[in-house]
């Protein structure tokens, strides 16, 4: 008899788990705990980091496992090594299956590791998109996802970038048109949808509503109902949704999460009641964030919006309450300064921040999600002079004016001495090309504006511990029988920081695809 398997959450991490279990012979139940499938993974961008993949060739770029390991390692503080093999080891193969076992179509994208620079890095082709695609009779996407932070997603990243979206460009209403007509999904919905029907059509069960509250001999209990199991796979992704949890747990003030509110810490509370290990719970997937009062959920809860345009283009910059700057605006992982304590006051020394722009940014690029010439959200504050600026925002007004002098004298020479913003090929990649430095420009010309820059999360790290077959581990370094983890819900192979784009989504496919390996071939 073959072994029944129910996978805890439906983002890339259960899904994958789910159809590597059903397609090794294993019948499976998938249980999501809200009324809306693939929790973060559907809301985000779904690029894939899997190093060593097969389409890099298709680019002219060679990968080679000692040079992804070294690079994940170099960047990577407090992980075994073991798993960081095993993700190198596992990566490209699911890429194979995925594509074998799903509709889903992988394209190799010109995206560069956050420190392309570094040994072992590679500047494109470790990190995959899907190509768009048609829901079929899944049903539409506002009854199947998370609604997305800007538009229905038909348009892949490629096509975000080439078009010029996030700097200002006209969207291509015309493809725009023809891929809705088609009933087509692309980013994380495209992900998501491609591996619904894949689940579907490889006999796996899908059950919404279903939220997890009990792991019991045997078996899993979701509210009053109770599923056979002879193997689990929590896949229930983090905590960043439950305030006591990033409270006791959080190393950093990371209080503002811009995933769907379905990271509730499920997976921390069923690992409680069954001895299971714990590893890394002070990080996340760290990302500034800022927020407007009319942002929520369905259901009311506040959603943030990543900041990705105040951050990589001309004419902006970040300043602390002291009228500092404090890092990199442009770096993958500049969030990280928003933990920095000030040893003199056992404060946050960053907190509050803010990115100040100028008139030349307003006139180019969308500030606070609006485009040139669109009314301005209430959160943006603007104001003819610096001082004032500096007054309605509580800045430190003289050194706002010096830190913008030096800012600027040195932007004019397409230079950053203090950050070396727009040095690295990461930088550059996110930036205005169009411009004469695609990172750096003059904050000179009135009006001003200020958008508050706040800490926010993708989604949390700390997880459940496994091992290299995504087995739970106990305290005492055991498997517990019939239990695995993957994704957000799982501690994280990557950390403390972002070592790429896609490395959330890259690592929770590649750990579901363990999961669901292992339990066949460990004689499940």
């Amino acid at each position: 008899m073959s072994a029944r398997v129910v996978v805890i959450g439906s983002g890339a991490a259960g899904l994958g788990a789910a159809l590597a279990a059903a397609v090794g012979g294993a019948r499976v139940t998938v249980l999501e705990g809200s009324d809306r499938w693939g929790g973060a993974t559907a809301v985000s961008g779904g690029q894939v980091w899997a190093p060593g993949n097969h389409h890099m060739a298709d680019l002219g770029v060679a990968d080679d496992p000692g040079d992804a390991l070294t690079y994940l390692l170099d960047h990577t503080r407090g992980r075994e090594k073991s798993l960081a093999r095993a993700f190198v080891r596992a990566a490209p193969l699911m890429v194979r299956f995925v594509e074998e076992h799903t509709p889903l179509r992988f394209t190799a994208m010109n995206l560069p590791d956050s420190f392309a620079e570094a040994r072992g890095a590679r500047s494109r082709g470790r990190n995959l998109e899907v190509a768009p695609v048609a829901l079929g009779d899944l049903g539409e996407p506002e009854d199947l996802f998370w609604p997305p932070p800007f538009f229905r997603p038909v348009l892949t990243n490629e096509e975000i970038t080439r078009f010029r979206l996030l700097t200002g460009g006209p969207p291509p209403y015309d493809l725009i048109g023809e891929r809705m007509a088609a009933g087509q999904v692309a980013l994380g919905q495209g992900l998501v949808a491609g591996l619904l029907l894949g689940c579907r059509a490889a006999g796996v069960e899908l059950l919404r509503g279903q939220r997890v509250t009990g792991l019991l001999p045997g078996k899993v209990r979701a509210g009053e109902r109770a599923f056979a199991a002879d193997h689990v796979v929590v896949a229930s992704g983090g905590f960043e949704h439950d305030p006591g949890l990033r409270e006791r747990l959080l190393s950093g003030p990371y209080a503002h999460p811009v995933t769907p509110p379905v990271g509730r810490g499920d997976a921390l509370r069923l690992a409680g009641q069954v001895g299971a290990a714990l590893a890394h719970p002070a990080e996340s997937w760290s990302w500034p964030v800022t927020q407007r009062a009319t942002s929520t959920w369905p259901g009311g809860t506040p959603r943030p919006d990543l900041i990705i345009a105040e951050r990589m283009l001309p004419h902006v910059v970040w300043v602390n309450a002291a009228g500092d700057r404090f890092v990199n605006e442009s770096s993958h992982n500049a969030a990280l300064a928003f933990a920095e304590i000030d040893p003199g006051t056992g404060r946050p020394r960053n907190m509050p921040a803010w990115a100040v722009a100028d008139s030349r940014y307003r006139a180019r690029y969308p500030l606070a999600g609006s485009p040139p010439g669109q009314p301005l959200p209430d959160h943006v504050i603007e104001a003819t002079t610096l001082p004032e600026l500096a007054e309605r925002t509580g800045i430190d007004p003289v050194r706002l004016t010096a830190t913008l002098d030096r800012f600027n004298a040195n932007a004019e020479r397409g230079a950053d001495p203090d950050f070396g913003r727009g040095e690295a090929t990461y930088d550059r990649q996110w930036g205005d090309v169009t411009a004469p430095h695609p990172n750096l420009g003059a904050v000179a010309e009135p009006p001003f504006y200020a958008l508050a820059v706040l800490p926010g999360t993708v989604g949390t790290k700390g997880g459940l511990r496994v091992d290299e077959h995504a087995r739970v581990l106990d305290w005492s370094d055991t498997p517990i029988a019939g239990l695995y983890a993957a994704g957000n819900a799982a501690a994280a192979t990557i950390g403390p920081g972002i070592i790429s784009p896609g490395a959330t989504i890259g690592s929770a496919l590649t750990w579901g695809w363990i999961a669901g390996t292992s339990i066949t071939a460990l004689g499940g």
